[in-house]
Formats: structure tokens, sequence, C-alpha cells
């Protein structure tokens, strides 16, 4: 598909602009107007109540007892509307897209604390934690009743994706996902581990304690039950998941692919927010998708489907 005309660029440019300035104007207006309606004096001078009907949302929200979020300034993309509360980390080149809520909200990481402590922290088992934060005096040691177990940090390594609409919290122990690894929409990880280059599947579940090696997949809405291992080079679906097969060769290969598609689509939208964003030409414009490259996951995958249809039907949604 062609690249939009330099007309269409200029009438992009110039509505943003346009926009950004209607709403200023706005606000001030509604200023005049509230001062305008107000009969209250203080000191004199006509007072007057001026509510800003903006929202107020913050993508990263650092919590006193709870940690500070902590991205990378090489990340790929942090979607306006993702949520990272609490200890989040995230490192260079991972993107989190849209309604992404990742939550680690219950540790005892509090803000101020140094790298080096930060990262002894971040070492400890649940019970050295335990036994650390029952020391201290004046906190509270949160734990989680099912496991007594002190709740972590979300640790994301470099070059990820996390997907639309998923959830990621830390409520039982750190979560702790590696390089390179793509979490399908919707996708739900709890105080589980990751390893690189690993894929979660849309709707899929992790629960606590539960742990994915690298280069495996989870499909589709499989559900992995707490303490699972999914080891390195498995396919695994279903509720309660299990293995199904392992990956070929060609598939494991896939799953690199997938994560380096998704830095392309997070480069693209990274300055959306900006004035004349998404007009530009060239590697990072908007005609990169999610989709990319079902053409060649088909192509590697044809012979497996004639031999295992259920599962390449379990597999996944090719688009994630």
């Amino acid at each position: 598909m062609p690249g939009p005309t330099i007309l269409a660029r200029i009438q992009h440019t110039l509505g943003r602009a346009f926009r950004e300035t209607g709403q200023a104007v706005d606000r001030v207006a509604l200023r005049a107007k509230t001062q305008a309606q107000t009969n209250m004096l203080e000191g004199g001078d006509p007072a007057y109540i001026f509510n800003d009907h903006l929202s107020r949302h913050r993508t990263q929200m650092p919590l006193l007892k709870r940690g500070t979020p902590k991205v990378s300034p090489e990340i790929a993309y942090l979607a306006p509307c993702a949520s990272l509360i609490g200890t989040v980390h995230i490192g260079a080149k991972s993107s989190v897209f849209y309604g992404a809520i990742l939550r680690a909200d219950a540790c005892n990481m509090g803000c101020g604390r140094s790298q080096e402590e930060l990262e002894r922290w971040k070492g400890l088992s649940k019970q050295d934690r335990l036994m650390e934060d029952s020391k201290e005096t004046g906190d509270i040691v949160v734990v989680d009743k099912s496991t007594g177990a002190v709740a972590g940090g979300i640790f994301i390594g470099e070059n990820t994706n996390i997907q639309d609409g998923c959830i990621i919290t830390s409520k039982a122990d750190h979560t702790m996902i590696g390089n390179g690894v793509t979490v399908g929409h919707c996708a739900q990880i709890h105080s589980a581990t990751v390893e690189d280059h690993a894929l979660i599947g849309m709707g899929a579940i992790l629960n606590p304690g539960s742990k994915v090696e690298t280069l495996s997949f989870v499909a589709a809405g499989a559900v992995v039950s707490a303490n699972q291992v999914v080891k390195s080079g498995e396919l695994w679906v279903g509720n309660p998941a299990r293995k199904l097969r392992e990956l070929t060769h060609g598939e494991k290969q896939q799953l690199f692919y997938q994560a380096e598609e998704y830095i392309k689509v997070a480069s693209a939208q990274s300055n959306v927010m900006q004035l004349g964003a998404g007009i530009g030409v060239g590697g990072n414009s908007s005609s990169s998708s999610v989709g990319v490259g079902d053409d060649e996951w088909t192509r590697s995958n044809n012979k497996e489907e004639e031999k295992d249809p259920v599962a390449m039907t379990a597999t996944v949604d090719k688009t994630l």
C-alpha cells in the first residue's frame, strides 16, 4: 500500500495542532467561566474553583513503601494508558502496550533505596525476605495468606513485549520475565518466571510459582498450575495446561522473529503523543503490524499441521 500523500501529512499535522490548541483554550475558558460564576471572595480577590477534567491517569505510579517503577530510557514503547505500579523494572527495547497493568504494589521495597540494596533484595529468597522484613520495626510485612510468601517486584528484561490488556502481579513472589519474551493480549502472569524467548499466548494464565523455560510456548487460553514447570522447547495447551509436544526448529526460530517484529511495532508508536507523530516514512512506519510473519509461521508448520492438526489448532492465534 502506498504511503500517505504530502497533503495528507500536512492535514494530519495541522489537525493535531488545532486539537491540542483547542484543548488548551478549553481549559482557559473553563477557568474563566468558573471564576465569573463564583461570588466568594478570598483576600479581596474573586475566588474560583477550577476543575480540570483531563484524565489524571499516571503511567508510572511510585508508592512510598512499595517502590518506584524504573523504565529504561531506551524502552521501545510505553503506552500512555498502561499502568506500572510499585517496583516494576523494564529493560531496553521492551514495550508495554495499551491497557496493560503491572502491579508490584505489595512488596517491601520503599522508594529511595540504592541500586545495591535493590539488587540484594531482588536476589533474596522468599524465606529470607520474610525473615528480614519481620525484623523491621514500624513497617508492615505484606504476606500472601495462601503461600506465606512476602510479595516481590516485577522485573522485565530487554526486547520483551507486554501486549494489550495484560495483567502482571507479584503478590506471592517476584515475577521475572526474561529477554525477547512475547506476552500475548490479555494474558496474566502472577508471581511466575518466564525465561528468555518464550511465548505466552493470548489469555493464558501463569499461576504463582510456575516457570516457563527458554524457547517454550504456552498456547492461547492455557492455564499453567501453581509451581508447574514448562520445560524448554515444549508446547503446552489446555486448562489445566499440559504438554502437547516438542516445538520444531522452525517454531523456535519463530519465537525470535515474533519478538523482533514487536520491537518494530513499538518503535512505530513510540512518539505517538507528540505533535505530528505517525506521519513519518521509512522503516518505523505504521505499516508494521502484529500480523507480520504469519506466512513464515504457516510455511514452517505446514508439515506439522498435517501430522498434528489438533496441536496446530491449539498452538496459536497467528496474529497473537
